[in-house]
């Protein structure tokens, strides 16, 4: 078949999302895939400071090569951002951000789509643009509680119109976007895990040598859907436990943490390298803020932690609840998150059970199930 996906996340860049798991593991199945995200407009060109930017310029002008000749991606032009259109959209029902793709379907082939799964919102009109067989809205976040944004819900609704399906990574996204839409089928399918590339691991991270044992590792954005006063409190009452803390950070998180000598921030680290990082370490952490969006999150990072091995000390959200994995450790609030991360390490639960509880969620059987899904509408 040929498979479109319209995504909030490029390929390629500093962040895996499931929409490039799914992408990939269609590919091996033997489908044509063009994974298309949020387009970039001539007001970016002013920020190529950031290489974020360039490298979505470079994959708008073809100077970055796709990993097959059969999974294309694609980051495309629009001449509006959504804070410009997403107002017009909401008073007139018209999409100006949603880039021209009839070239592009042409260019590769697919001069009929299969399936058109919409992950992101302000895609809203391109179902009508590329009018493919089946249309699926794929929200994996409660975007518009994310936001605040209120055009960002009137384009759901739109999507839902017009949608064929509803397929969601959480039980809050789906029970609310139903309501868009009561009569739509809907399949609950959470985020998964490229469960070998975790299991396996390589020597010791340089940027891990100097930091002694025990390590609770937490892996992600320092954003505000983050409980950042509980990795505080965890490095202020648990001294003996080295704080680590991987992903892009600011000057400002630097001084948040600087009163702490074991709160070790290591910045941004490749995908290819996180396994590395993870098998090294004895614990990993998922503390999350009272941020309403965190309420219908399906974070990938539960299954990647348990493919490595490793036991998660996680705030309690009905989603998690729901799941009932026994390598999740819940805390209620910032005062109880040393205490359970204590627990967790006395455990010393079995690395091996751990990981077989992750192998269930790999892409592989995520892709097929959606796929199965979709051909039984």
């Amino acid at each position: 078949m040929n498979i479109m996906f319209a995504s909030h996340t490029y390929m390629g860049g500093p962040f895996v999302v499931g929409s490039h798991h799914l992408a990939r593991e269609m590919e091996k199945l033997g489908h044509a895939v063009l994974h298309v995200s949020t387009p970039i407009t001539p007001f970016h060109l002013l920020k190529l400071s950031n290489p974020d930017y360039r490298e979505r310029f470079r994959i708008l002008t073809g100077r970055s090569k796709n990993a097959s000749p059969r999974l294309i991606n694609s980051v495309p032009l629009s001449w509006f951002t959504w804070k410009m259109a997403g107002p017009i959209f909401q008073r007139t029902g018209k999409n100006w951000m949603v880039p021209s793709v009839k070239q592009l379907l042409r260019k590769n082939g697919m001069e009929q789509v299969d399936i058109l799964f919409i992950d992101q919102p302000s895609f809203v009109g391109l179902e009508k643009l590329v009018k493919p067989k089946v249309t699926v809205y794929r929200p994996t976040d409660l975007y518009s509680k994310l936001t605040g944004n209120p055009s960002i819900a009137a384009a759901e609704a739109a999507i839902l119109a017009d949608a064929q399906a509803l397929v969601s990574t959480s039980s809050p996204v789906l029970e609310e976007l139903q309501g868009y839409n009561p009569q739509i089928p809907t399949l609950l399918l959470e985020n998964g895990v490229e469960f070998e590339h975790f299991a396996s691991c390589a020597d010791e991270p340089e940027e891990l040598r100097n930091i002694p044992h025990p390590r609770a590792t937490y892996v992600g954005a320092l954003d505000e859907r983050l409980d950042r006063e509980a990795l505080l409190r965890l490095a202020q009452e648990q001294p003996e436990t080295s704080v680590v803390i991987i992903g892009p950070h600011t000057p400002e998180d630097e001084a948040y943490f600087s009163g702490c000598s074991n709160a070790y921030l290591l910045g941004a680290k490749p995908y290819a390298r996180m396994p590395d990082f993870l098998h090294h370490s004895d614990l990993a952490l998922l503390p999350l803020s009272d941020h309403s969006a965190n309420r219908g999150r399906s974070p990938m990072k539960l299954y990647e932690y348990a493919a490595a091995g490793l036991p998660v000390v996680v705030t309690e959200t009905p989603e998690l609840l729901r799941r009932q994995e026994d390598f999740l450790h819940f805390y209620r609030d910032s005062g109880d998150f040393p205490g359970k991360v204590r627990q967790a390490l006395a455990l010393q639960q079995d690395k091996e059970r751990v990981r077989s509880l992750a192998r269930s969620h790999a892409w592989d059987a995520k892709a097929t199930r959606l796929l199965d899904f979709v051909s039984s509408l």
